[in-house]
């Protein structure tokens, strides 16, 4: 007994002098399926993400761990113009969700170029964190990226600083997002908060359930046909008058599998180039805009001049466009998923979802996911340039 107890003490003596401050090392095992160890209590996180991540841990109560970041879309402050046919202009203004909520991380250090595309492993290793949480798929380490990504890992692990990798839905090209909880839930485990990871998922998982259980009866005659239909101005430099999402993308996935309806564009491929014509072939019934390098209202499409070749649409002219939430670097998605899902399924089907006000519905979510008030909430939604769903009651 004397000698296990002995034992017992020279390790926690051991442990209180390589973690300052912790009883003792915790392990996780992340999607890699690696097992790794960090300190029990965390006080300085590297996340490299877009958001995801620290959207976990404010839900947790650790928001505060996070010391560096690797995404300036939560520094920058994001605004845009526009001008229509006739001359008038209007603007748009919008921060990212973790910037609302968290305004001190403009002051950390952001260890990614402005651009998003390089990684400073000299200021990572300056600021010398406890660990780093790396979430393949987002734009910052994107799915395309298979070698960069592996040679991103194989750096870092060589700084000797413990890293927890994490999969987006995008990494495995999968559209299931089903794979966010084991995100969550990872995540959680890391602040020995594994049960409250997995509830969040959960959580946010019911509303995908609430859509399906609405949507799962309609006739295959009667299901709408849905564009996902990205107005980045690069595709117009290229030729091309907008960009579509293909049946293999989460974008698909939400629109067929959960809301029921149609994908209307029937190939495969992460915003598809294509031109006037091949869109006015497809001839959708409604109409999505997403963030797509910037954020892109319905009255860009109506009212711009880059697009009134597109003026014939059925969409168009039946006025069944909607702006998706402003999401920058919008590679994978984040907590405010459920939002996206809501405003497709209300698009499609507005009769079998009238006694949602998903105006109202959103301040709620932001008020249950992230632990804040009316106005919080409410300056979530607006950042989120949401505020149109009040003026059509939607």
């Amino acid at each position: 007994m004397h000698n296990t107890f002995f034992s017992y003490a020279v390790y926690i003596l051991f442990c209180l002098m390589v973690f300052p401050g912790h009883t003792f090392a915790r392990t996780v095992t992340d999607m890699r399926g690696k097992t790794v160890e960090i300190p029990d209590k965390l006080n300085r996180v590297a996340t490299i993400d877009d958001g995801f991540v620290e959207g976990v841990m404010t839900n947790l109560g650790v928001i505060d761990a996070v010391d560096m970041i690797g995404s300036w879309s939560m520094k920058r402050d994001y605004k845009y113009k526009f001008t229509a046919e006739n001359g008038d202009e209007w603007s748009h203004q919008g921060w990212s969700t973790m910037k609302v909520l968290h305004p001190w991380l403009d002051e950390k250090v952001c260890i990614n170029s402005p651009q998003g595309n390089i990684i400073n492993f000299e200021a990572l290793a300056a600021g010398n964190p406890e660990v780093v949480i790396l979430r393949l798929g987002d734009c910052t380490v994107g799915a395309g990226a298979r070698e960069a990504a592996e040679k991103t890992i194989n750096t870092i692990e060589a700084l000797g600083i413990p890293l927890i990798v994490l999969h987006s839905p995008t990494w495995f090209k999968s559209a299931d997002l089903s794979t966010m909880k084991d995100e969550g839930r990872i995540i959680g485990e890391m602040f020995g908060k594994e049960r409250q990871g997995s509830a969040l998922m959960d959580k946010l998982a019911s509303v995908e359930q609430l859509i399906r259980e609405r949507t799962k009866d309609i006739p295959e005659h009667e299901k709408p046909r849905v564009l996902f239909m990205g107005l980045s101005p690069n595709v117009r430099k290229k030729g091309g008058a907008a960009a579509v999402y293909g049946t293999d993308t989460p974008e698909s996935y939400i629109i067929e599998k959960v809301a029921g309806a149609k994908n209307a564009f029937s190939g495969n491929g992460f915003g598809v180039p294509l031109s006037a014509e091949q869109i006015y072939a497809i001839d959708p019934d409604i109409i999505l805009l997403p963030t797509a390098n910037g954020y892109h209202p319905p009255r860009e499409l109506i009212e711009g001049p880059a697009f009134k070749n597109l003026r014939e649409l059925r969409a168009i002219q039946n006025k069944k466009i909607y702006a998706m939430p402003w999401t920058p670097m919008n590679c994978a998605r984040r907590l405010e998923y459920p939002l996206d899902m809501l405003i497709i399924a209300k698009s499609a089907y507005p009769d079998r979802f009238a006694d949602i006000n998903v105006y109202e519905f959103a301040k709620n979510f932001y008020k249950d996911v992230y632990g804040v008030d009316d106005l919080i909430a409410e300056k979530l939604r607006s950042h989120q340039l949401l505020d149109w769903m009040k003026e059509l009651d939607f």
